[in-house]
């Protein structure tokens, strides 16, 4: 089949140039942090997810007093949800907000895999990515269906392991709290993560996907 690559229309209304959206940790503090955490916006998502999610960053809270969360909601629905299941001593500030906005308004993410990453990306904020998979099914089928080395969107578009990803499934969050911990005391990784980060995304802004498909349509038409 023929095809052409049109761009991705998340990234359509971004520009061309993401430089201002390099962020600069230089004198960043752990302590300090702001931290978003995305567990997706699909029910199975949030179900999985979002308990250990809130169990991370409790644990960072322990270490880091005067961190602060915030929970990243798509809808107001989706909102009251997440109030719902909130495990009782933790405590966030809950946003219906876009990813992007939140992820330029925060020192890191943790998030759940998917197009959020991307968006993530683009605001140049580091990350880690997080997935709940059944285990069982993934050793009896997945594992032999699925080769690619990376899971993440990130990762797959950089073809490297640009960000941590803890995918298909996890057993434990200690090796997570462990990698934000290492993030968090790395002002240099931090910095270079956003750098590294935006230049991946940078070139895909120059592709618009609506107006790509716009042309492809009117010379089909034609």
């Amino acid at each position: 089949m023929d095809t052409v690559f049109v761009g991705n229309p998340l990234l359509d209304k971004l520009a061309s140039d993401l430089s201002g959206r390099r962020k600069d940790y230089s004198r960043f503090e752990p302590a300090g942090a702001r931290i978003a955490l995305m567990p997706g916006s699909r029910s199975a998502e949030i179900a999985t997810l979002w308990r250990p999610m809130q169990e991370i960053a409790g644990r960072l809270r322990q270490k880091y007093a005067g961190m602060r969360f915030v929970a990243v909601a798509a809808n107001e629905e989706r909102r009251r949800l997440l109030e719902q299941m909130q495990i009782p001593g933790f405590t966030c500030e809950y946003s219906v907000d876009t990813v992007c906005d939140t992820a330029a308004a925060v020192d890191f993410s943790i998030v759940a895999s998917g197009s959020a990453t991307l968006e993530v990306a683009s605001s140049g904020c580091p990350m880690v990515v997080v997935y709940q998979t059944n285990a069982v099914l993934w050793h009896l089928i997945g594992r032999w269906l699925v080769r690619s080395k990376f899971f993440t969107l990130v990762n797959l578009l950089a073809d490297r392991r640009l960000v941590p990803e803890f995918m298909p499934y996890f057993t434990s969050i200690e090796p997570i709290i462990e990698t934000i911990d290492g993030y968090l005391r790395d002002k240099d990784l931090l910095t270079r993560t956003s750098n590294e980060l935006i230049d991946m995304v940078e070139p895909m802004t120059r592709k618009k996907a609506g107006e790509t498909v716009a042309s492809v349509v009117i010379e089909m038409l034609r």
